[in-house]
């Protein structure tokens, strides 16, 4: 039987649950919304009519707490948890990459769990269920983690509001350790050589190697003479500026007035670049594991043999933590060396440091003839 607990100057009902899951006893405490004991002991008996329906989860409206004469069941689904979490996410200021990828996650949790499920009635067993369809889907394990990291972020947002009395197990999906992808000189090379590749592409995959821009970040970006400003809308969250040479801010210019004027939908034209860095590499033989992001590796790794102090190349790559620049210090230099023989720098002479962000040096040599002379074209 529920009992009288006051509170605050204030009565509630004290319903009292076993809980196999977390293998220990909880409460629940319904307000009663009144100084008056009288009042109370007639509204505690409203309770206990349906405590056995509270311990098994379900939630009532009661006739003191909304305009109703009778007492309704209340249940707080998924899909209202969804609306509010991401509402309030949006009201944040949260990109809007980010939110897409919450709402991708969130559709597929639907998918799954259903949008009339209690939030509170989730398990753990319905979380594997969830792993499982995102793993018959084909999709990715760092995929699926930041699926299950979208999931768990919502349900400790409502458990820190105290609107959830426990948050299911929600685990990562271990991954190995891997090294950074990157595109040797010679895999780079080939590229610029390849006589069915428009000039156009060239040059832009050049401007993405020399300056370590993520994808979409020149698109959003701007020049401020010849310093592209990158705000802090990309996933490190940190502005920084690039200082651009002449041939580059050519590029920049040019792959703008492209954006600008080739006909595709926003969220494609990024991913065209993309596509065509990809079929650039499958068709001379790459490794299949490589992709464009591999060319924001080859921008770290060709710092690393420069020698450029670790601490810069953090704030050249806008790296949040060291820790995520660090990994590229685990790499062997001696092959690195012979990956990228166009550098001619002692890896054991020290680089003087500059004040602003980041400082891209001109490292086009005889080897990259094709390219230079593409920039005068």
């Amino acid at each position: 039987m529920a009992k009288l607990k006051p509170r605050r100057s204030k009565w509630y009902a004290r319903v009292r649950i076993w809980a196999n899951d977390i293998r220990k006893e909880k409460e629940i405490q319904i307000p009663l919304k009144t100084k008056s004991r009288v009042i109370a002991l007639e509204r505690l008996s409203a309770v206990n009519k349906v405590e056995s329906d509270i311990k098994n989860g379900i939630l009532f409206t009661f006739p003191w707490e909304s305009d109703d004469t009778q007492t309704r069941v209340s249940r707080f689904t998924i899909s209202d948890a969804i609306d509010e979490w991401m509402n309030r996410r949006k009201k944040m200021g949260i990109r809007p990459k980010t939110l897409e990828i919450n709402s991708n996650g969130l559709k597929h949790f639907t998918n799954v769990i259903g949008n009339t499920c209690p939030l509170e009635a989730v398990t753990v067993k319905m979380i594997d269920s969830f792993v499982d369809y995102l793993q018959s889907r084909g999709l990715s394990i760092t995929s699926i983690n930041i699926h299950l990291r979208t999931v768990k972020s919502m349900f400790r947002y409502y458990w820190k509001r105290e609107r959830l009395d426990r948050v299911p197990m929600i685990e990562q999906i271990k991954i190995d350790e891997r090294n950074p992808i990157y595109i040797t000189d010679a895999e780079f090379q080939s590229i610029m050589e390849l006589d069915w590749l428009d000039k156009f592409y060239k040059r832009v995959f050049y401007f993405y190697r020399e300056t370590g821009c993520r994808l979409r970040e020149p698109f959003f970006s701007s020049l401020d003479g010849n310093w592209l400003d990158i705000p802090n809308l990309s996933k490190g969250k940190k502005p920084r500026s690039i200082e651009l040479i002449d041939s580059l801010e050519q590029i920049y210019k040019e792959l703008m007035d492209w954006y600008g004027k080739c006909g595709l939908v926003e969220e494609s034209k990024g991913r065209h670049i993309s596509k065509m860095f990809k079929k650039s590499l499958r068709f001379i033989g790459a490794d299949e594991i490589k992709h464009f992001h591999s060319l924001r590796h080859t921008y770290a790794v060709r710092r690393i043999v420069e020698n450029v102090p670790v601490y810069k190349i953090q704030k050249m790559m806008g790296h949040s933590s060291v820790a995520t620049t660090e990994v590229y210090l685990k790499l062997d230099i001696k092959r690195l060396t012979r990956d990228f023989p166009t550098i001619n720098t002692d890896y054991h002479k020290p680089v003087k440091s500059v004040f602003r962000d980041t400082n891209i040096r001109d490292t086009m040599n005889k080897n990259y003839a094709i390219v230079e002379s593409e920039m005068t074209n």
